[in-house]
């Protein structure tokens, strides 16, 4: 296969540069770079190429759209030397093997792999490092040729070599930041990308290493430049994302000497679910996240192909958590221990492999019981007809032993596989959560309430109760509080858009804003929200209000929103509230709530963009009441907050900016007793 072949059909290479300067570093000029006589350029990117503080020109790149390129073909004869070299600062490891410099097929490569380890490719010769690359750190890699030896030097110094004599001319596409022969996941997400910063890329005809210098001095900036996502009208700016990229289910939240730390699994390299690391966030007090490196890491060993989810075991020390890691083929369980600033690495496998009855396993949870542990691992019969949950229990939190099927007491988990289970303390009671795997069914949170005893759960009512209304709101991460509350954030998956438009905006799934989650004073089968008092509290501009009325329209001028109302419908009637609003009044999606039977209806069939994993008619229930409550964070796409204390949760993609406006009117017998609409400070 040519190189051509794997890219989109956009680009004719029709001119051939031969490399002929003594000594070249990258610079930009304009909009522009070059690189001696080398002039490139960024034709696929979706977001800029920014200049950031480093050694030399030095530049963030995000890892699957962004890299430089040049017009014309490249021509090298590297029997006349080769030198080559770039300061480094990564911010995940890349999903396949990921070029600072490459030129041509089977040709030159300066990069790194998936498990973070350097290498140099030359033609038919190869020289690679085994130790893993630094994230998020300063990091000097290099190579140089003479004739006969190709060398591999990180920060100065030889790594690995390779002795095979003389290569021949090499001719191809060149470009920085990308091996061009990685392909496409899905046909649409560019791989072998960097995402990260580079600094003094060098490339130059001579056989005298590239030194490092100083190591720099500043730290490198690896959050995404504001301008990634400035004209974007749908990224939320109030919530926990991650930088760039995948986002998915949050897990391990845990508050450990005042600081919050909250884990989820991200692929920062783009859009797309692939070679899942944690990413990391932290806060003093749920409401201001500042993020961190990616915290766990798959190694070459039983987790190489992804890091899943996992939790803390309870008060174990020093601090660990138990994740699920895949291979590729089968999972097995690992144990992390925990750093300072709350990053984790790998300090030895529980266990290798699933067990031979069962068809995967995943998402550890874990119950401290007496003098022991009690983990909990989500898993489904081998013949997929049947959703389980397995256990393995430990005496000194570092040895588990496999003890076998939990009981669930008869609870009714529907599908093939039960992922994410959790069982705490709910108030008096116990609550089993999971998350089932249905095929060909977008994925909800189911939860049951009764008693556990150390081994065996019995729940009061067989049948699950549905976490949310629409069930869009799934796998809450929860964590005491320092006064005993139940706190919780979950996602809000895009099932809306589809890959070309992820891939174009860089970013995919919603973490949600924290909440205190408890049971619901009115009916205490159910689980009812509020959010967290620190991150209400942000909301202090009053932008509209208003009492007694059957309507109003409001505008959010793009700001994330915060809307609180009070509905009397003791005569019945329906509430209705539209989101993302043009001037003319088309809506992107509505949400209608029944107060005389409960039912709630969400409808896109008039909004700009359809669901495409959902009906475009989604519909839930709550119980009947004679008043609605309403508190509901709009911000960007994501919708959020509570209907008489039920979590509600959607996402309504205006794509365009100006779609600003919400409404909110009462119908049939109801009325609006007071709304207020306030902006984030």
């Amino acid at each position: 296969m040519r190189v051509n072949d794997l890219l989109p059909p956009a680009v004719a290479l029709a001119v051939s540069i031969a490399f002929m300067a003594s000594a070249d570093t990258l610079a930009q000029h304009g909009a522009g770079w070059s690189l001696g006589e080398i002039d490139l350029a960024t034709p696929y990117a979706q977001r800029a190429v920014v200049p950031v503080d480093g050694p030399g020109a030095t530049f963030r790149f995000d890892g699957n759209s962004n890299w430089l390129e040049a017009g014309g073909s490249v021509a090298l004869e590297p029997s006349d030397g080769l030198a080559v070299g770039a300061w480094l600062a990564f911010a995940s490891p890349p999903g396949d093997t990921a070029a600072i410099l490459y030129l041509a097929q089977d040709g030159l490569l300066l990069g790194l792999n998936r498990w973070r380890q350097p290498e140099i490719r030359l033609g038919n010769l190869r020289a690679a490092g085994t130790d893993p690359l630094p994230v998020g750190e300063w990091v000097h890699l290099a190579g140089d040729y003479d004739g006969e030896t190709l060398r591999l030097r990180v920060d100065g110094d030889e790594v690995a070599q390779a002795d095979g004599g003389a290569v021949g001319p090499i001719e191809g596409l060149f470009a920085i930041g990308r091996a061009l022969d990685a392909g496409f996941q899905q046909g649409t997400h560019p791989l072998g990308a960097i995402s990260g910063v580079l600094g003094a890329v060098t490339f130059r005809r001579s056989a005298d290493p590239v030194t490092p210098g100083p190591r720099p001095d500043t730290t490198p900036d690896l959050d995404a430049p504001a301008v990634w996502f400035a004209d974007d009208p749908d990224r939320p700016r109030a919530f926990p994302l991650g930088a760039t990229g995948w986002t998915n289910e949050p897990h391990a939240l845990t508050l450990r000497d005042g600081l919050w730390h909250l884990y989820f699994q991200a692929n920062p390299n783009g859009a797309f679910w692939r070679d899942i690391v944690w990413g990391h966030q932290v806060s003093s007090d749920l409401a201001v996240w500042e993020r961190r490196r990616p915290a766990l890491m798959p190694t070459t060993g039983f987790d190489r192909r992804g890091v899943w989810v996992g939790n803390w075991i309870p008060d174990r020390e020093p601090p660990a958590v138990l994740y699920s890691g895949v291979n590729g083929d089968w999972a097995g369980i690992g144990l992390a221990k925990a750093d300072l600033e709350g990053g984790l690495s790998l300090a030895h496998v529980v266990d290798h492999d699933t067990p031979s009855e069962f068809q995967d396993m995943r998402d550890p949870w874990i119950v401290r019981t007496g003098d022991a542990w009690l983990m909990l691992i989500g898993t489904g019969s081998r013949d997929r007809s049947e959703a389980l949950v397995y256990t393995y229990l430990s005496e000194d939190g570092k040895t588990w032993e496999r003890t076998g099927l939990f009981d669930t007491g008869g609870a009714e988990m529907p599908g093939q596989y039960w992922e994410l289970p959790v069982l705490l303390e709910i108030g008096d009671r116990w609550m089993l959560m999971g998350t089932p795997v249905l095929e060909g069914e977008p994925a909800r949170t189911l939860y049951w309430l009764g008693e556990f005893d150390g081994t065996r759960f019995v729940p009061e009512d067989p049948e699950p109760r549905q976490l949310d209304i629409l069930a869009t709101y799934r796998a809450p991460t929860m964590a005491r509080g320092p006064e005993g509350d139940l706190v919780a954030i979950g996602i809000v998956a895009d099932e809306i858009r589809n890959e070309q438009k992820r891939h174009e905006s860089g970013w995919v799934h919603v973490l949600t804003p924290a909440t205190r989650l408890d049971l619901c004073h009115d009916n205490p089968d159910d689980l009812c929200q509020e959010f967290v008092p620190a991150f209400a509290d942000r909301f202090v501009r009053i932008l509209d209000q208003g009492k007694a009325t059957t309507s109003a329209t409001l505008s959010t001028g793009g700001r994330p929103v915060l809307l609180s109302a009070e509905v009397d419908a003791s005569n019945g009637g329906l509430v209705r509230l539209g989101t993302r609003v043009t001037d003319e009044g088309e809506v992107a999606a509505e949400l209608t709530i029944d107060a005389g039977t409960g039912a709630v209806r969400l409808d896109y069939t008039n909004g700009p963009v359809l669901p495409i994993g959902r009906s475009s008619v989604i519909e839930g229930m709550i119980p009947p009441s004679e008043t609605i409550t309403i508190e509901i964070l709009m911000d960007g796409a994501a919708v959020f907050g509570s209907v008489n204390g039920r979590p509600l949760a959607f996402l309504a993609f205006a794509m365009v900016q100006g779609r600003d406006a919400l409404y909110l009117s009462a119908e049939g017998g109801a009325q609006i007793e007071a709304f207020r609409l306030a902006g984030h400070e």
